[in-house]
């Protein structure tokens, strides 16, 4: 009977600690970004109308996200948005932070990678012998290619479970070896700590476990 038990709380947890998660995930994500614009959209509600709309702020930012999109593919938008991009980089901060933001975004949402951006790569780390998985993220600066000789690029070598986040290693090109696998099937396999790997189907465990 205790086994019984036993097998049936792993099950119970197997099935529901992933709906918790993505659930916890999604109502995060949902509170972030409500919030941008959805305090101030509240106080507008609250004092017009005596009402606070759950939500609306993200639906606001959202249609925001597509207006800006469809005018800056035109080309008066397209102009606007490089004069005033411009004159945003003059604020000595923004033009510390705003060009690296820039370039991680394009990174993980461009839908047309080039050359060896979003590649996957295996390199040997942390010592010869032992490989990772990592992503080329850009080409080494010209100043520290200079410096070391060597033509190097730029790799992050992912943690897990967020695989944004890491270390970022100068590799010399021809200590790479690119493999043929997609950006999204690696998360794949750093988010579940190699549990999963990128052809598996997502319920490939929890239906052995289930004895299916």
């Amino acid at each position: 009977m205790g086994k019984a038990k036993s097998k049936y709380f792993l099950t119970g947890l197997l099935i529901v600690m992933p709906v918790l998660v993505t659930v916890y995930l999604f109502v995060s994500l949902f509170s972030f970004f409500d919030n941008i614009l959805g305090r101030y959209i509240s106080q507008m509600t609250v004092a017009y109308f005596d009402l606070k709309i759950p939500g609306l702020g993200l639906l606001v930012f959202i249609f925001l996200i597509f207006f800006t999109g469809f005018f800056a593919t035109n080309f008066i938008g397209r102009k606007l948005f490089i004069y005033f991009e411009k004159l945003w980089l003059k604020f000595p901060v923004v033009k510390k932070v705003y060009p690296a933001a820039k370039q991680v975004t394009h990174f993980l949402f461009s839908p047309k990678p080039q050359g060896t951006l979003h590649k996957v790569v295996l390199l040997h780390y942390p010592r010869s012998g032992i490989y990772s998985l990592g992503f080329v993220t850009n080409h080494c600066d010209d100043e520290i290619k200079l410096k070391t000789g060597k033509d190097l690029l730029n790799v992050l070598i992912p943690s897990v479970p967020n695989p944004w986040s890491g270390f970022v290693l100068f590799v010399p090109a021809s200590e790479v070896t690119y493999i043929d696998m997609t950006v999204e099937e690696a998360i794949k396999i750093i988010v579940s700590g190699g549990v999963l790997n990128p052809k598996d189907p997502i319920d490939k465990y929890s239906s052995n476990f289930l004895g299916e």
